[in-house]
């Protein structure tokens, strides 16, 4: 572990970590956990970099949020959160679209939080068409929730490549560089594989918390009884969105309801709301498998969130996307999370 100063970014120090619990996960600002021998001249703030031992790859980058010194054991724990806590702020959302989301974020960052010194590298690799329709015209918005929901939406990531040095007064200095981008490498995982073991799956596709059927309503119905219709619309169980209810469409139904107001002017069409609110609006699955640290079918340094899976549990295939993964000092595994999110390219922002 190597630290930085959170003021002026110099490397306080680099020290062995005795004991760990590393948690990596694209839709939640979670903590991790590090063991190291008591350091004085260590404060909330500072930077850490987790590299494996011998390796120049960063595992991990994130900030200090908390010490907890014990002068009998002569340790201290210190509870990170990941880099993107530097972005715990608000920032106002319009509707909006674009050829880049990447970029959209990319300068989001440098307008809003470009001041932080520890921001000198913010750069993206990949570009993704966006729409954003916000009902509000204009709102305001924590920016770790709107990442989250680039991440459900996209698949657009933060990650930090690597390292760099500056120089300040003669003095080096250092900071993450800063990767925004899609992550669309696939791999495909099986349960019959051993490297995989205790697996945990879950599947909402059979139980009644989610909606399944669509009405799109004309926002000036008066008749409460008999509603104004525009459109309805099915999701399948293949996750497909269709206009006619058939076999394939789980039964009995949920039903939501969507105002529709046909005097706006910015007016989403019929099929992208349906898409919105039917096509996975959340998880239909969550995966859980460990698998050790080394083993011969997933190489760790692959292991990156917003990764693509096919994954083949007991005869069913399901498509699925990295949501977070976890390492701890305590056993040589990871603990991977998988979940269906939704992908689209309009995001709507104030609608229920």
């Amino acid at each position: 572990m190597t630290i930085f100063d959170h003021d002026n970014l110099q490397i306080k120090g680099t020290f062995p970590v005795l004991v760990y619990d590393l948690q990596m996960d694209a839709i939640s600002n979670i903590s991790s956990t590090f063991v190291i021998v008591k350091q004085d001249k260590l404060a909330t703030g500072d930077y850490v970099a987790i590299r494996p031992t011998d390796e120049t790859a960063i595992l991990y980058y994130g900030q200090t949020t908390t010490l907890d010194s014990n002068d009998a054991s002569g340790i201290m724990t210190l509870t990170t959160n990941y880099i993107w806590n530097v972005f715990n702020g608000d920032v106002v959302i319009k509707s909006y679209s674009g050829d880049s989301y990447e970029w959209h974020i990319a300068s989001m960052v440098t307008q809003y939080f470009g001041a932080k010194k520890i921001l000198n590298s913010v750069s993206h690799s990949t570009a993704t068409q966006f729409e954003i329709s916000n009902s509000d015209g204009i709102s305001v918005q924590n920016f770790i929730d709107y990442l989250i929901r680039g991440f459900k939406l996209r698949n657009v990531v933060i990650d930090v490549k690597g390292i760099d040095q500056g120089m300040s007064n003669g003095i080096p200095f250092y900071y993450p560089k800063i990767d925004i981008h899609q992550n669309t490498e696939t791999w495909n995982f099986k349960n019959d594989v051993y490297t995989f073991t205790d697996w945990s799956v879950s599947d909402s596709r059979m139980l009644r918390g989610y909606a399944n059927e669509l009405w799109l309503v004309d926002k000036e119905s008066t008749n409460m009884e008999k509603p104004t219709v525009l459109a309805k619309y099915w999701l399948k169980k293949d996750g497909s969105v269709v206009k006619k209810l058939d076999d394939d469409v789980l039964q009995p139904t949920q039903l939501k309801m969507y105002l529709f107001d046909k005097k706006a002017t910015d007016n989403p069409t019929y099929d992208s709301i349906a898409s919105t609110n039917l096509a996975g609006n959340g998880y239909n699955h969550n995966i859980q498998f460990s698998m050790p640290v080394d083993n011969n079918f997933l190489p760790f340094e692959k292991l990156k969130l917003g990764l693509q899976s096919n994954i083949y549990y007991n005869q069913k295939v399901y498509k699925s996307v990295l949501t977070s993964y976890s390492i701890t000092s305590d056993k040589e595994l990871v603990r991977l999370t998988f979940g269906n999110l939704r992908f689209g390219r309009k995001d709507f922002i104030g609608r229920d």
